[in-house]
């Protein structure tokens, strides 16, 4: 009884199983902090995502928007009407229009808050710009500076500035488009989203 005892105090206190009690007890604890760390970097990857995805969304605003031709001769322009909703800063958008020239080639123009200003009444304006009796064609109303809310009609001036902004060679070919009832097509994006707000192919008349 005294041999197997000590035999068995010996064999636990001492020898090779003395040496691979704390490997057992390690082992464990070295798997549980691997899992809580990976947990914590893939929950922090994770909000991360999130949280950039829900700064960067913009939201695209809902309204109603109208464009329709106006005047005639030296008068002729596009009016852009503003019927309800929400505002609009312009410098967000871009308008897109896409008219066949005189030799039948497709034209493409794009208007942006950076696109170069068309001489109106001897003022240089980047249209469409608002109408507006009482400020007259004041540049903070022109296309890239205006907020557009309901109620509100802007305008590309007249016939001469219509075909500038159409990407147009001069206000004569635009008149033989509107005599040979030509269509237009307005496209209009807002550019935080990239979504088209508006599109619409019209007469010109």
């Amino acid at each position: 009884m005294i041999k197997k005892t000590i035999s068995y105090e010996y064999s636990f206190m001492g020898g090779p199983n003395a040496r691979e009690m704390p490997d057992l007890a390690v082992s464990p604890v070295i798997g549980v902090m691997l899992m809580l760390a990976i947990t914590i970097v893939v929950a922090a990857t994770l909000s991360a995502f999130i949280g950039g995805a829900s700064t960067g969304y913009e939201k695209t605003p809902q309204l109603s928007l109208d464009v329709v031709c106006d005047g005639s001769g030296d008068d002729f322009n596009l009016v852009f009407e503003h019927r309800s909703g929400d505002y609009l800063k312009t410098e967000d958008l871009k308008i897109v229009s896409w008219v066949k020239n005189a030799d039948g080639k497709m034209v493409k123009h794009e208007q942006t808050k950076d696109s170069y200003l068309t001489d109106v009444d001897g003022t240089g304006l980047r249209l469409p710009y608002i109408y507006d009796s009482q400020d007259g064609t004041d540049s903070s109303l022109e296309f890239g500076d205006a907020v557009w809310k309901a109620g509100m009609s802007a305008g590309t001036g007249d016939l001469k500035a219509t075909a500038d902004f159409l990407g147009l060679a001069d206000g004569s070919e635009l008149e033989d488009l509107i005599d040979s009832g030509e269509s237009v097509e307005i496209d209009i994006v807002y550019l935080p989203s990239g979504n088209t707000i508006f599109k619409k192919e019209f007469i010109l008349v």
